[in-house]
């Protein structure tokens, strides 16, 4: 059976402590790469720069204890199994310094608690980094499109919502584009949906690419997307980024071996021009590009006559 790696950060002033924890280590089974630190400062570096599975620590040194090391790993951010191997420390303090956050304590003169403490930090390290991982996918999931990487529907709503109540207060103007994409459907229906999302991913790349950074493009649904200009303070700077997107789309998307042409159809509403509040911005958007999309112009602005006549009964 192949040793198992392990990187470990020794705080430890002995050298020789250090070699004897590293020789069970190895008869245990791990293959240690480690770092000997016996100073805050040096425990401060190689915590930022390197990688670590697990710390080990003496309680007490002339200029350093487990403590300060505690605290120090704290600080860090990282969840790393964090075991005292001491000579010195009594029960009461080995309960204080479990109270603090070590994980476990082993005596310089019994060590037969090391490995399987070892072990046993390792496994539920191994635990808590899972159940992290699952809630960030959680929380990502809830806001991005897991597709193409963007913000979903739900916090495109969210910052829309936060730039009318800016610009409200600021009295600044912003643009909103609706974008949908041209012919779609038929790469769907002739090629199938793995085909489909390819194009998507591409096509929410090349959209992506003719932003800047204060931008939101976000994917709203199916081949809908919508991107938020903070800054475009009028229409010529939206119509820009209109123009830009187009030409995007004017080059084929490649799908396999098949070049696949897809266009662009935008919609352009201004805040507070066209409405100062979000659902009526998304109405006036929406409505300016299922123009475009009619007339195949590639993007209109919206205006009044674009919206729905009454029916009269």
């Amino acid at each position: 059976m192949l040793p198992t790696p392990l990187r470990a950060l020794i705080v430890e002033d002995s050298e020789d402590d250090t070699l004897l924890l590293v020789k069970q280590l190895r008869q245990g089974g791990f293959m240690p790469e480690y770092t000997r630190v016996e100073t805050a400062d040096t425990m401060r570096q190689h915590l930022e720069q390197g990688a670590w599975d697990i710390v080990f620590a003496d309680f007490t040194m002339p200029h350093f204890d487990a403590f300060k090391a505690l605290d120090l790993l704290r600080a860090s951010g990282l969840d790393l199994p964090f075991i005292i191997v001491s000579g010195t420390i009594g029960e009461d303090r080995a309960v204080q310094a479990m109270k603090a956050g070590a994980h476990d304590y082993i005596m310089k003169s019994n060590t037969a608690r090391l490995l399987p403490a070892v072990e046993r930090e390792l496994r539920e390290a191994q635990v808590r980094l899972e159940r992290r991982q699952a809630q960030e996918r959680v929380q990502y999931l809830a806001y991005y499109d897991p597709l193409t990487d963007l913000p979903n529907r739900t916090l495109f709503a969210d910052r829309l919502h936060q730039a009318v109540r800016i610009g409200r207060r600021e009295k600044q103007c912003f643009a909103l584009l609706v974008m949908d994409l041209d012919r779609f459907k038929d790469v769907n229906d002739t090629l199938g949906h793995h085909a489909g999302d390819q194009a998507l991913q591409q096509a929410a790349a090349r959209i992506k690419a003719c932003m800047r950074e204060s931008d939101t493009v976000a994917r709203m649904g199916g081949d809908e997307f919508a991107i938020l200009l903070p800054t475009a303070s009028y229409l010529d700077g939206a119509t820009v980024v209109a123009r830009k997107i187009i030409e995007a789309f004017a080059t084929p998307l490649q799908i396999g071996d098949q070049n696949i042409d897809i266009g662009a159809s935008l919609g352009i509403a201004l805040f507070p021009e066209h409405g100062n509040e979000t659902d009526i911005l998304m109405r006036a958007a929406d409505a300016a590009m299922y123009e475009a999309k009619r007339t195949q112009c590639g993007f209109e602005t919206y205006r009044s006559e674009l919206d729905p006549k009454p029916v009269i009964a």
